[in-house]
């Protein structure tokens, strides 16, 4: 079936399906509106347009690999996963931390705004700020802009967020925080950590009440 269909496409199609896949398998996420640095705005992706017109064809090539793509409609998300765990990305520590954050951001903005965009603008500052409001912290290391560059190039890497100005190195960032966040980081998950960070502050403030008793 998907040699007969593949075989029936313009040579321009063929080439154009073949750089698609490797997106998808790049980069795990192709999300429909994405930020145009020339254009200094929001505009359709033709990837995205693409994958769209066809889905099935796509997908039945990946799943002869064990892949699974599934896209979503609303939140403008096509989402590539594996079956087998042994080709899932493991996260480091600080940017699973900055993920968090940044999917806490994005519920609460989108609970608070009516615009039908996805996408939700945010800067480094206030990245920052709410991870020190929430207790997220980087064991061993200052939170800062350039303390956390390398996980948000990781996660503009994987289309998790897009990167509007600044630079990740100087740690001076701004970008939007995309849908595809939602399949990144799932609610169970988000439960979890959260329940870590409760745990660990908890922690903290028995041993800051043991360290004033021994001062006393």
């Amino acid at each position: 079936m998907f040699n007969e269909d593949f075989v029936k496409m313009p040579p321009s199609e063929q080439n154009e399906f073949a750089s698609v896949v490797n997106t998808l398998l790049l980069r795990g996420f192709v999300v429909r509106d994405i930020f145009d640095p020339r254009e200094k705005l929001m505009r359709t992706n033709e990837t995205y347009r693409y994958i769209e017109r066809h889905f099935d064809l796509i997908a039945d090539y990946l799943k002869f690999s064990g892949w699974n793509l599934e896209r979503d409609a609303i939140l403008g998300v096509v989402a590539l996963s594996n079956f087998y765990t042994e080709n899932r990305i493991r996260l480091d520590r600080e940017t699973s931390l900055v993920l968090f954050a940044l999917r806490l951001i994005y519920e609460h903005e989108k609970n608070e705004s009516n615009s039908a965009n996805q996408a939700i603008y945010i800067t480094t500052p206030g990245l920052i700020k709410t991870m020190s409001d929430d207790g997220v912290v980087m064991p061993g290391r200052r939170l800062n802009g350039r303390s956390i560059a390398k996980s948000l190039r990781f996660l503009n890497n994987h289309s998790i967020i897009s990167k509007v100005s600044g630079s990740f190195d100087e740690g001076n960032v701004s970008f939007y925080i995309l849908p595809s966040i939602v399949y990144a980081l799932d609610n169970d998950k988000i439960v979890a950590m959260s329940n870590a960070l409760d745990e660990l502050k908890k922690q903290n403030e028995a041993k800051g009440g043991l360290l004033d008793e021994n001062l006393n």
